[in-house]
Parts: C-alpha cells; sequence; structure tokens
C-alpha cells in the first residue's frame, strides 16, 4: 500500500492545476495524458532500467570529474590557502577531501559556463535540444516553441532557455508563455545542478528530475492555462543555431564571465538569505517564549506543518514527511540552494547526515526541490525575458504566479511519480 500512496500525490496536484484553471472546458486531455506517459516512461527507464540507470550514474561520476577539473584551475587563484579537511588537519586547499564552498562551488560554476557556450558555439547545445524538442512536439503536440524552450531549460539557465525561443516570444499565445516560464521554473540549469551534486545530491536523481520536469512543466500549465489561440510555431520546431560568439576564445571568455557572475550571484542569494533566516528563526523563537508555546517556534516548525499534506500525499514515510514538508517550504520561499543545503548537511564531528531520511524520502525531496521555482525566480523571470521581449513584460507579470504554481506542482508531480515507482 505505501508504493502506492503517491497516487494520492497525483491526483492531488492534479486537482490543484484544475481548480486554478482558466478555462477548464478548453483543456486538452491527449495533452495532459501523454505529457505524464513521457514523465513514467523517462523515470521507468533511468530508475528501473539497468543499462540506462548505469550510463546515468556514470555521468554523475563524469561531474564529479567536472568538479576535480575546475578545481585546478581554482588551485591556481586559491593554492596558498589552508583549509580544514575532514580529518580537522590544516592542509592546502587543492588537497583531497576539502571543500570550501566560496572557492569550490565559483570554480565549478565558471567552468560549466565555460563549457555551454563552446557547445553553443559550435551549434553543438542547438542540435541537442532541437532533437529532443521534436520528440516532445511529436509525443504531445505542444507547439514548437514552448517544446523547445522547455527542453533548452533543462540544460541551461532560466533566461538563457527564453534565448533559444527570442524570434516567437513576441507572438507566442499566452498559453505558451506560461508553459515556457513554468519549465524555466521547474527545471534546473546544468551548472547549478552540479553544485548540489557537490553538496552531495545523487547526480542521477537530479538528472532525471530534470528531465522529467520539461514534460511535467507542460501537463501542468496547459491545465492552468489550456490553449485558446492559433500558435505561430504549432507542429514546427525550429531553432535559430546562429552562434553569438566570434570563435571559440570569445565563447570561452563570455562563458567564464557569465559563470562568475552567477557564481557571485549564488554566494550573495545564501549569505543573505541564511543570515534572515537565522534573524526570523531568533525572533520566532522568542515570541514562542513570550506566549509560552511547547515546542519550539521557528520557520522549519511552521513550513513542516504547512507542507505535511502534500509531502505524506507525494509518498513520503510518515516518519520523514515533517523534514520533508520543511525542505518543501524552504524550496519556495526562500530558494532551493537553502533547501539542498540542508538536505545534505552533515555533522562537522561525525561526517553523517544531520537529516536522517529513508532513501526513498531522500530521493522524492530530491526531485521536489530541483528546481527553480521560488519567489524570487520569478522576479528573475520577468525581468530577464522582459529584456529580450520588452514588449510581453506586462503579459509576463500577469503570468509570475501561475508560473510559479506550475512550476512547483510540476516538480511534485515528478518526484511523486518517482516516489511510486522506487516503492
Amino acid at each position: 500500500m505505501a508504493r502506492f500512496q503517491g497516487l494520492f500525490g497525483i491526483i492531488l496536484i492534479l486537482a490543484i492545476a484544475f481548480i486554478c484553471s482558466n478555462n477548464k472546458k478548453r483543456i486538452n486531455y491527449r495533452l495532459v495524458f501523454s505529457g505524464i506517459l513521457l514523465q513514467i516512461v523517462i523515470a521507468v527507464l533511468v530508475l528501473k532500467v539497468p543499462v540506462v540507470t548505469n550510463f546515468f550514474k556514470w555521468v554523475g561520476r563524469q561531474i564529479g570529474h567536472i568538479e576535480e577539473f575546475a578545481k585546478d584551475g581554482a588551485a591556481f587563484v586559491w593554492g596558498g590557502v589552508f583549509v580544514q579537511s575532514n580529518s580537522g588537519a590544516s592542509v592546502t586547499y587543492r588537497s583531497p577531501q576539502t571543500f570550501i564552498f566560496a572557492f569550490s562551488v565559483t570554480a565549478t560554476i565558471i567552468l560549466v559556463c565555460a563549457l555551454v557556450a563552446i557547445f553553443y558555439h559550435f551549434g553543438i547545445m542547438q542540435r541537442i535540444v532541437a532533437v529532443i524538442a521534436k520528440a516532445m512536439n511529436f509525443i504531445m503536440r505542444v507547439s514548437g516553441a514552448e517544446a523547445l524552450s522547455n527542453v533548452a531549460s533543462a540544460f541551461v539557465g532560466q533566461v538563457e532557455a527564453q534565448v533559444m525561443i527570442r524570434p516567437y516570444l513576441k507572438g507566442m499565445t499566452m498559453s505558451e508563455l506560461l508553459a515556457s516560464m513554468s519549465g524555466s521554473l521547474a527545471c534546473i540549469a546544468g551548472g547549478i545542478l552540479i553544485v548540489y551534486v557537490n553538496f552531495g545530491a545523487k547526480a542521477e536523481y537530479l538528472l532525471t528530475a530534470s528531465l522529467m520536469a520539461a514534460p511535467a512543466a507542460l501537463v501542468i500549465s496547459k491545465i492552468v492555462w489550456p490553449e485558446t489561440e492559433e500558435s505561430e510555431t504549432m507542429g514546427t520546431v525550429k531553432l535559430e543555431v546562429k552562434t553569438p560568439y566570434r570563435n571559440v576564445i570569445d565563447a570561452i571568455s563570455h562563458g567564464a564571465s557569465d559563470g562568475f557572475k552567477i557564481a557571485m550571484n549564488v554566494i550573495a542569494m545564501l549569505i543573505g538569505f541564511i543570515a534572515l533566516i537565522s534573524l526570523v528563526n531568533f525572533l520566532l523563537g522568542k515570541l514562542g517564549i513570550l506566549f509560552h508555546l511547547d515546542t519550539k517556534l521557528s520557520l522549519d516548525w511552521i513550513f513542516s506543518k504547512l507542507f505535511y499534506p502534500i509531502a505524506w500525499a507525494m509518498g513520503v514515510p510518515t516518519a520523514d514527511v515533517n523534514n520533508v514538508a520543511a525542505l518543501l517550504g524552504q524550496k519556495i520561499t526562500i530558494n532551493e540552494f537553502v533547501a539542498f543545503s540542508n538536505l545534505t548537511a552533515k555533522d562537522p564531528v561525525t561526517n553523517q547526515l544531520v537529516m536522517h531520511m529513508s532513501e526513498k524520502a531522500t530521493m522524492i525531496a530530491s526531485f521536489a526541490i530541483c528546481g527553480f521555482a521560488n519567489f524570487s525566480s520569478v522576479g528573475m523571470q520577468i525581468g530577464g525575458i522582459g529584456e529580450i521581449a520588452p514588449e510581453r513584460r506586462g503579459d509576463l507579470a500577469r503570468l509570475g504566479m501561475r508560473a510559479l504554481l506550475c512550476g512547483t506542482l510540476a516538480s511534485y508531480l515528478s518526484a511523486t511519480i518517482a516516489g511510486i515507482l522506487m516503492g
């Protein structure tokens, strides 16, 4: 029975999307069911077929190599810095079993952004995205623009994915625009995914979650805002492969520069948000003492109560529901960095995970928080896409909160399906 607990989650998630729909009579149920079926196929292939599972584990190991390559570059800059190893001894930054977030993560993001820029310059990234988008277009019968945008979101950042469909943004329907925004919020960029792997999350879970998020976002968004207009790109998938760089050196330079900006933004967000969380928790604790509450009041305690029903419905074992519910709350109201940081945090003395959870709960949590769907990302989307297509800024603002809902529910849907398959 525990295996099928997640069926309640699927029903609940689809019901929430249906209730929020602006035109229930125009929902394309063929698209909805084909999208869910595509999610199931992806999950079965990655989680249950040994050949595919081993491939994704191999990809995860290669991601580990990327971290080492990045560390080689960072060691030239930070080589004289001594840090504390897991054993407690003082060693150089380049030594094995050392990890300093500001140094290691910054280096990894810069390297990945440089690699993506190289792939983009030679047209490799665009062609991979186009092939997968054509398959999704054929299976789900979505328009070319929204298929391209959603698939691209599984590889590049939430604004960069929209750059790939720049020529179509002006003429996209409201339904297409919501689908595109939802996909960017539900998926995770490659450079950020590697950050979570550095935290200690399993690469195969994150890769699967990001791939499943593309059809999931289309399913949810097409329930919330069904297509009622004529799309300019229905049945076609055309992607411009022209490189914005003069040569490969220019691509590396721009990629590294963009990576540094992203890394600094990540560090700034973490410092700001975690510091504010400490402040809020301090004030909540004082409030709890003032009112003589039996429990220690904190944001995690509040989130664990608010998100308890959805966490249970997604199939999380009862013993782990409070922890997963707290992570869901942290992800949507603060950001996914804080959620993943808490999911993978280890005790400095014992080197054991602080948040002790079953493998199933850890997997469901990893899927559910693997995405950009949070309040600050909505602002980034409106601002970033608004710069690309200024004439759509009003529509973007109108759709912002709906996109947040769709991106969140899409991640939950992927997590629930994965949980059912794991048993």
